[in-house]
């Protein structure tokens, strides 16, 4: 098989952060052309955050480099008159616009869904935001922590003792991110039935993790009760099932159905718990036997049982070992200005046509010249627009990160 599902689409990608830059890394995974309209002074702060000093000061940053493999880079005064109609004859260019500003920031600098429709009828328009285009709280400033509060996912992590925690990692921004590829990609389909038509396509970071509490939301609905704070209990309440200390580490152990129990109980040989109804019972019982030998040990008596469970890792326990590694859809990035190349995230599924090799991720401004000698202006007037602080090009001092 050749080609790509998106081969030919073109993406102008006015995002930053990393909601709206996961959603484009993956589009472009999936072939589409992803060009990058960043700010002068480059005020998406991912471009040096994580990794090292070295890495930062190239403005390639750890979670940069994670999602942008392949994009391109243009850096324009959006707040110009010129700089603006650049963007929108690049937009003339381009099937999908995607930008994440506050709502009515993107309408303030001339290039809203209404601009971008008059020179591309059929433009697929998407945006992200915290809270919705309107509404009580469509002008708050959004970042996953709030929105893990607010949500009520904090509500539900953590024990009574912890009180309310954060996921560890910014879920929020990624749960966003996929929404936003979904409805993209939905859009692309659309399109195709429809042909013609533009299409304003908007996803609430809230709306989006909300949509994921649907049980919990019901059963509060239903009974008045809110689950929450409940540690490491199974969402199944099943007894036989939790996180579990070894004696060297810890273990998940998911033992939902009767027979999953039954076999766990003879896996142990702890058969009399077969039919116990205390569950605190079960629990310290359990706790005292796994904690009498090691999680390797636990691992394959529980495998051979045929009982679902596993070990708790780290991510870089994860990634540095070789049977787990190769289950991921992970490849290599080079990074050249590095002299070094990173396992980054490919597709979350498997393809005939998903990328072998990952072009590389886009220093700051690299392309800014090339994009614009591909819309046909001529190389004196990018040296003039460059002169005016219009536009940056790799080789302004001013844009050295």
């Amino acid at each position: 098989m050749t080609g790509t599902p998106l081969e030919g689409l073109r993406i102008l990608d006015l995002t930053h952060v990393l909601a709206g830059p996961y959603a484009t890394g993956q589009l472009a995974l999936m072939g589409a052309e992803v060009i990058r309209v960043e700010r002068p002074g480059s005020v998406d702060f991912v471009r040096r955050h994580g990794g090292d000093a070295v890495m930062q000061d190239a403005g390639l940053g750890a979670s940069f480099l994670s999602q942008n493999a392949g994009k391109r880079s243009t850096v324009i005064d959006l707040k110009s008159d010129e700089g603006r109609d650049l963007v929108l004859r690049m937009a003339a260019q381009a099937d999908v616009f995607v930008e994440n500003f506050r709502p009515g920031v993107i309408d303030r600098l001339g290039l809203g869904y209404d601009a971008v429709r008059a020179v591309r009828p059929d433009v697929i328009y998407a945006s992200i935001s915290g809270f919705g285009p309107d509404g009580a709280l469509s002008d708050r400033p959004a970042y996953d922590h709030i929105l893990q509060g607010l949500s009520g996912l904090m509500a539900m992590t953590g024990t009574p003792e912890s009180g309310p925690m954060r996921v560890g990692f910014p879920i929020v921004d990624y749960i966003a991110g996929q929404a936003l590829i979904a409805a993209v990609l939905a859009a692309i389909i659309q399109r195709g039935k429809a042909p013609g038509q533009a299409q304003r396509l908007h996803v609430s970071m809230l709306d989006a993790v909300v949509n994921l509490m649907g049980p919990y939301a019901v059963n509060w609905q239903a009974t008045g009760n809110m689950r929450g704070l409940e540690g490491n209990r199974a969402f199944s309440d099943s007894p036989f099932s939790g996180r579990f200390d070894t004696a060297d580490g810890q273990i998940v152990v998911t033992a939902n159905t009767p027979a999953q129990s039954v076999r766990l109980c003879a896996a142990i040989g702890r058969q009399d718990l077969v039919g116990e109804t205390d569950n605190e019972a079960v629990r310290a019982v359990l706790d005292a036997v796994f904690a009498a030998r090691p999680t390797a040990h636990w691992d394959r008596a529980l495998a051979q049982a045929e009982v679902p469970a596993g070990p708790v890792l780290g991510l870089d326990d994860l990634l540095s070992d070789p049977a787990l590694a190769a289950l991921l859809s992970w490849q290599d990035l080079d990074v050249p200005e590095l002299g070094r190349a990173f396992r980054v995230p490919g597709l979350s599924f498997s393809a005939p046509w998903a990328p072998r090799t990952l072009a590389h991720a886009p220093r700051f401004a690299r392309d800014t010249k090339s994009v614009l000698a591909a819309m046909g202006i001529e190389d004196t007037e990018i040296d003039r627009l460059s002169q005016a602080g219009i536009i940056h090009t790799e080789t302004d001092k001013e844009d050295q990160i």
